[in-house]
């Protein structure tokens, strides 16, 4: 499906009403069914014009927003085949009428074109009817509340009549009209003759043999030259749709003279219109229309009545705009007032607090007091810290110190002074030679009294008497 149908169906699907279809023949009109209203299938058309018939009956019928199609007869258009144009797609409807001006009588602006793509010998069937007559009808029908939508062609209907055969021959005749024959090549007319000559019925008198003869002469002509013109398409068929003769024996004598298949084109003996009935809702969007949207009136949207509609829709929203905005103000008002009350309060709380603290304010005397006691308290905790550390040293005493040295005696080691307190342990003596001064301490680690005690310092030199020398200064502790 593409996107000109998928809009056509949108558009139907819109719409409100009855969808009512009419076929249009020389003497008859036919209308489709509707549920739950009494409209006739048939109405003949007794003197004057068929628009005066169909808008009486409809009229008649009171049915409410019709949307009308109409299929009409081939009496009331013309046909012609030309080739395609090379211009656009778009620019093809509006150029036919100028592309027909050597083809037509009548003036290029005072006809209705249209046209179905043959899919052989890139040409157009051009359908061609006087803009008079849809104009015509158009304003009848409008005035009545009436809407046209549709004005078709019975050759595209019958080009789908035959079901899924697309490429058939069709002999086809009316009442009141002449035969026809037809070619139809992918559901499109591509050949159309009018016989001329043999009069109904051909079936049923003493004559009908002459008859039969006579038109199975001309068939096999027309089938004789489509056989060289298409030579694209398979024409091996023709079916049979002629109204008040006998289908069965005119399908059987035709079959008898002719090179083609014959066959009947319906089964129940139904008349054209009926058919054209059936088969016309079979059509899609794109199918030949002579009552295009160029042709359509315009709808005036800027009217008074719309305009009047517009500035009162248009008021009552500036109006409940106003009320909305009204109240909101309002309550925004309120809110700052309430604000504003708290506001005071909380001023008035802060002034009473900056009262009470100002009265809370030490005076100076009581300030220096407190630090004088800060200093004290200080003084005192640095005392008592240094009689813990007194305490301690005198607990630990240093008699063990002094064994502990004893005990590490050596003839190569000689103390003559040694300084001890609570963090350190300094000494001083003589040494026989250098090396033995560090292996002495070592003998430290061995001794409960001296282990972990480390020197920060030695010193080693000689007197006067060219003996060695040493210093140890003992590396403090804190505790």
């Amino acid at each position: 499906m593409n996107i000109q149908s998928l809009i056509g169906k949108l558009k139907h699907n819109k719409k409100v009403g009855h969808k009512l279809t009419v076929v249009v023949q020389p003497g008859e009109l036919y209308f489709s069914a509707l549920v739950d209203h009494a409209l006739p299938s048939k109405v003949v058309v007794e003197g004057g014009a068929w628009q005066e018939t169909l808008l009486k009956t409809l009229i008649q019928a009171k049915l409410p927003e019709i949307h009308l199609d109409i299929v009409l007869n081939s009496k009331f258009y013309q046909t012609y085949q030309i080739d395609k144009p090379n211009i656009p797609e778009a620019e093809l409807a509006g150029a036919l009428p100028f592309l027909l001006k050597d083809l037509i009588s009548e003036k290029v602006t005072d006809i209705v074109a249209d046209a179905a793509e043959l899919p052989v010998g890139n040409k157009l069937q051009v359908y061609v009817v006087p803009k008079s007559l849809i104009f015509g009808l158009q304003q009848q029908l409008s005035a009545h509340h009436i809407q046209l939508d549709r004005v078709l062609v019975e050759d595209e209907v019958w080009g789908v009549s035959a079901g899924e055969v697309s490429h058939f021959l069709l002999l086809q005749r009316s009442k009141q009209s002449s035969f026809r024959v037809s070619a139809f090549v992918d559901h499109h007319c591509a050949f159309q003759r009018t016989i001329r000559g043999v009069a109904s019925p051909l079936t049923g008198v003493a004559t009908s043999v002459l008859q039969l003869d006579g038109i199975a002469l001309e068939l096999q002509r027309s089938i004789d030259y489509l056989s060289s013109q298409l030579r694209g398409a398979s024409l091996h068929q023709m079916k049979v749709c002629c109204d008040e003769e006998d289908q069965p024996e005119l399908v059987e004598a035709l079959s008898e003279r002719l090179s083609v298949k014959v066959a009947a084109l319906n089964e129940d003996d139904r008349e054209s219109g009926d058919i054209l009935i059936e088969f016309s809702e079979q059509l899609s969007e794109q199918a030949v229309n002579l009552y295009p949207d160029s042709l359509k009136p315009k709808k005036e949207n800027f009217t008074l009545t719309n305009v009047m509609f517009s500035w009162g829709a248009v008021a009552a929203i500036l109006l409940t705009s106003f009320a909305y905005l009204h109240f909101q103000q309002s309550t925004l008002n309120q809110e700052l007032e309430d604000f504003q009350i708290q506001q005071r309060e909380f001023e008035q709380q802060l002034a009473s607090l900056n009262e009470r603290l100002a009265k809370h304010k030490p005076s100076a005397a009581k300030v220096a007091a407190v630090a004088r006691l800060k200093l004290d308290i200080q003084a005192k905790r640095a005392s008592l810290k240094a009689v813990d550390e007194f305490d301690d040293s005198q607990q630990i005493g240093y008699s063990g110190v002094m064994r502990a040295l004893a005990e590490l005696g050596r003839e190569d080691i000689s103390l003559n002074h040694i300084f001890i307190d609570a963090n350190t342990m300094d000494l001083q003596g003589l040494a026989r030679e250098a090396k033995a001064i560090p292996n002495w301490v070592n003998q430290f680690q061995s001794e409960v009294n001296l282990v972990g005690r480390t020197f920060e310092k030695l010193r080693i030199g000689r007197n006067d008497d060219d003996i060695v020398t040493f210093e140890l200064i003992t590396k403090q502790e804190w505790k």
